[in-house]
């Protein structure tokens, strides 16, 4: 079995290099993508939805309240049974009032669940956004370093067949193989 390597080309690897920061960077993107836009949608129920179904309530509260001033006023009045349009507009008011509180208390517990739903996503995809990031920035040093040693690696393979060609040719009598030292032991 013999104990030396053979490197061809190192050019694959190098190629190799960025294409492995191109995927971690991608994976992250992908990783984080649903995550923002379920945030995004968290942040438009927290701001926009709460608040508009709150105004809503206020809103129609008021309305109701009027409503039922016009049928008490109708109630008080000369006519002792109040205009149907008086008692249907109130009914109305009403419904109208219990429909924006449950419409409130739906985009509370739609808020609640996606919040949970966020943390379990994260959860769940920390192990492999833990490899984008760390893992292959380790993986990027590591193959850079294994470039590195093979770079020198084929360059001492490069100046040793060239030193043993340079030295067969010029020890021509009989010297060929040994170095300055044994040489110059020989002759003391």
């Amino acid at each position: 079995m013999s104990s030396q390597v053979r490197v061809g080309d190192l050019r694959s690897l190098t190629e190799f290099r960025p294409a492995l920061i191109r995927f971690s960077e991608e994976a992250l993107r992908a990783l984080s993508s649903p995550g923002s836009d379920a945030g995004r949608v968290l942040s438009w129920l927290q701001q926009d939805r709460l608040q508009y179904w709150k105004r809503e309530i206020r809103i129609r509260s008021e309305e109701a309240v009027r409503a039922n001033s016009v049928l008490v006023r109708q109630t008080s009045s000369q006519s002792p049974r109040p205009s149907v349009d008086a008692r249907k507009a109130y009914e109305q008011a009403k419904r109208r009032v219990r429909e924006a509180e449950e419409k409130f208390e739906q985009t509370r517990r739609q808020i609640l669940k996606l919040h949970k739903a966020i943390d379990r996503y994260r959860a769940s995809i920390q192990p492999m956004a833990t490899i984008a990031r760390a893992d292959m920035t380790s993986a990027v040093g590591k193959l850079d370093g294994y470039i590195k040693s093979l770079e020198e690696y084929t360059t001492a393979g490069q100046q040793d067949s060239a030193s043993k060609t340079t030295s067969g040719s010029t020890h021509s009598d009989g010297e060929c193989g040994q170095s300055d030292d044994e040489t110059g032991k020989e002759a003391s």
